[in-house]
């Protein structure tokens, strides 16, 4: 009998954290800094690119795109977030970048 109850003790443990653990839609326009520094790093970089390029590469608010690989420019946004969570996202990394604190470019 102790077993049946750990068991459905577990199941409901567990379904809980099923239930609690669905996706978030954010868009990055709307993001603060809190928001960006719970995003998996993975992802991270793909937002600061994506915030970069609005207005400036043909980018629109609406659209999205996939990342394949990470790139440690987001770890200076990430610090710099922390350290003003309630910022607006994309006027950090539009500030960091006009204070060449964060490069996405490379000219040769």
């Amino acid at each position: 009998m102790k077993i049946m109850n750990v068991l459905i003790a577990l199941v409901c443990t567990f379904s809980v954290a099923a239930v609690q653990a669905r996706e978030v839609k954010v868009s990055p326009a709307r993001m603060s800094c809190a928001d960006f520094t719970v995003v998996d790093e993975a992802y991270q970089p793909a937002l600061v690119y994506w915030v970069a390029g609005v207005d400036k590469l043909g980018v629109r608010e609406t659209d999205t795109f996939v990342v394949d690989t990470a790139h440690p420019v987001s770890e200076t946004v990430v610090e710099e977030c922390k350290n003003d969570p309630q910022a607006p996202f994309m006027s950090k990394v539009r500030s960091l970048i006009i204070a060449k604190k964060v490069s996405l470019l490379e000219h040769h």
